[in-house]
């Protein structure tokens, strides 16, 4: 039987979507909802893409996708970073964009400290060559170091970056941070202080990123920057990978200019089989995976769907979630007629 009328074809798009979160998500559809999911851009078929009035992603999507999807009104993005999502092809196609700005902003925010913990005191390193009949105590002493009563430079300062200056309070360091909007309203009450970016590189003994990937801050830290850090600093990125050069970081952490440095991002992803930084025993990585946890999924599909729903009821959406705003959204298509089992 053809779908009913009022049926919304979503496709989930994206490496999050695994059968332990589809499991979640459908839970949380609305009724109405037809849900198809994809991990891989590859594995979305051309049907799925061409049926679907809605995507919910964390994989890119291109003003080509985009041109395959007639139907397509509405892109919500799984989380805040949006800079894989073409926004100027969308808003010339009359495509909404909204992200869930907020929603795992204290999740990233305790990974980003743990990257900070585990380089510090290097427990990767440490329980390796546990596991491997190595103690290794007597060589961790001259390396290790403790969080508190650090200065830790937070660079950008949207609500994860908040989230790491109200986490860090019970170290007992000095919070600094570095936005390109300047000093942010309350920022003492997330006990944090603005610096101009030159003096957070310099006083910071950590210096972790939360700002926007894409072109206006790909290469923030280069060479020159990474030469502006404080000599054995540690550099924390849970934010973008291409906001640093990679080959500039390694050498860096070579040379020992840098003590180390915890990344849950890269420039390419996965990380390459080849990447120097997996042999580096001061360098903690993880699989942008910082916000990436169970206990989320249901709150953020929650937060999805009410804007999904909101949208296509024609309702205002949060200011700080629209990324294009439906100034002119294309005309919905009806789904009478459509083949049911269309993926």
């Amino acid at each position: 039987m053809p779908p009913s009328p009022t049926t919304v074809r979503l496709a989930c798009l994206g490496f999050v979507f695994d059968r332990h979160a589809q499991a979640l998500i459908r839970q949380g559809a609305p009724a109405g909802f037809e849900l198809a999911f994809a991990e891989r851009p590859q594995d979305m078929s051309e049907a799925m893409l061409a049926e679907s009035e809605v995507l919910l992603v964390t994989a890119p999507v291109t003003d080509a996708m985009m041109a395959r999807a007639p139907r397509l009104r509405f892109i919500q993005k799984w989380g805040t970073g949006y800079d894989k999502i073409d926004t100027e092809a969308a808003r010339r196609r009359g495509i909404a964009v909204a992200i869930t700005a907020g929603v795992n902003a204290d999740t990233i925010a305790e990974h980003a400290i743990a990257l900070m913990l585990a380089t510090l005191r290097r427990i990767p390193l440490a329980d390796r060559a546990l596991r491997e009949g190595r103690w290794i105590s007597g060589e961790i002493r001259p390396v290790g170091q403790r969080l508190y009563g650090k200065t830790v430079g937070i660079v950008g300062f949207g609500n994860i970056g908040r989230a790491v200056a109200r986490q860090l309070r019970g170290f007992d360091g000095e919070v600094l941070y570095f936005t390109r909007g300047g000093p942010v309203a309350g920022e003492l009450a997330h006990g944090a202080r603005f610096v101009p970016f030159e003096e957070l590189l310099a006083q910071s003994d950590i210096v972790t990123l939360h700002c926007p990937g894409g072109a206006a801050n790909a290469g923030m830290f280069d060479a020159a920057a990474l030469a502006r850090m404080k000599p054995g600093a540690t550099l924390v990125n849970a934010a973008r990978g291409d906001l640093v050069v990679e080959a500039d970081l390694v050498a860096a952490l070579t040379s020992g200019r840098l003590a180390g440095a915890g990344l849950d991002v890269f420039a390419e992803e996965p990380l390459r089989a080849d990447s120097p930084l997996r042999s580096l025993d001061n360098v903690v990585l993880t699989p942008h995976s910082a916000g990436s946890l169970m206990d989320d999924v249901p709150i953020m599909a929650a937060h999805a769907f009410r804007n999904i729903t909101a949208f296509l009821g024609g309702e205002t959406l949060p200011a700080r979630d629209v990324v294009v705003p439906p100034a002119a959204p294309r005309a919905p298509v009806s789904s009478k007629g459509r083949d049911d089992d269309t993926r």
